[in-house]
This record gives structure tokens, sequence and C-alpha cells, in this order.
């Protein structure tokens, strides 16, 4: 079994009524891919066919107003990452985790999804 990961990031404004305002963050989000590897190149899925499934996610995201899209009307890191593992496991075998988390260097805040129960 091969485990791998990507990565990318995006930014956008939410809020949690009553706990925030309108504010806004960079998000990082990994995800995990696992499967059995390729006899010739070892990997569990190649980057030329998931790449293209992130950059398409990660444009529904990067500079939202996430309140606004559908599914995410509150936009925790948790409904985040649940929401990822939705749009980008129904395209992508092998999804293992989404992870996504805020914040800088030293001071960070996040979570791990590894799917439905």
């Amino acid at each position: 079994m091969t485990e791998m990961f990507c990565e990318f990031s995006f930014e956008a404004a939410h809020e949690t009524p009553p706990y925030s305002k309108l504010h806004g963050h960079s998000f990082f989000v990994r995800i995990v891919l696992k499967g059995p590897p390729d006899p010739v190149y070892g990997w569990s899925h190649n980057l030329y066919d998931v790449e293209p499934v992130l950059e398409e996610v990660r444009e529904q995201l990067n500079h939202r107003y996430l309140n606004e899209i559908e599914g995410l009307e509150v936009p925790t890191l948790e409904n985040l990452a649940r929401w990822l593992w939705d749009r980008i496991s129904a395209r992508l075998s092998g999804l293992d985790q989404v992870i996504v988390y805020r914040g800088t260097e030293g001071r960070r805040e996040g979570c791990i999804y590894r799917g439905p129960a």
C-alpha cells in the first residue's frame, strides 16, 4: 500500500455568528490518498489525474465568501473538511484524509476528516 499526499492553499472570507464577524484566512489543505503501488512507477495515483481535480475544487473556494457556497453556510474547519471530502472522493478513489488548517507557523489550528463513519 502506498500513501501519498498533495497540498493546496486558498484565500477566503467567512463568518460564524455569533462567534465571529466577517474576516479572512489563508487556508491550507492536504489530501492523503492510499492505494496499491503501480508496478512500474510505484505511485498509487498519477498526479496528472489528481491535480486537475484539486485545482477545480480550489477554484470553487479561492477568493470567495465561504458562507455563500452551497453546503458551507456554516464554514467551520470541520464542515469545510467534510465539504472537500465529498467533492474529492467523488472523483478520486483511495481518499484517506482531508486535512484543513489555517494560521501561521507556530500558531495553527485545523481539522482532520477521514470520511463518513
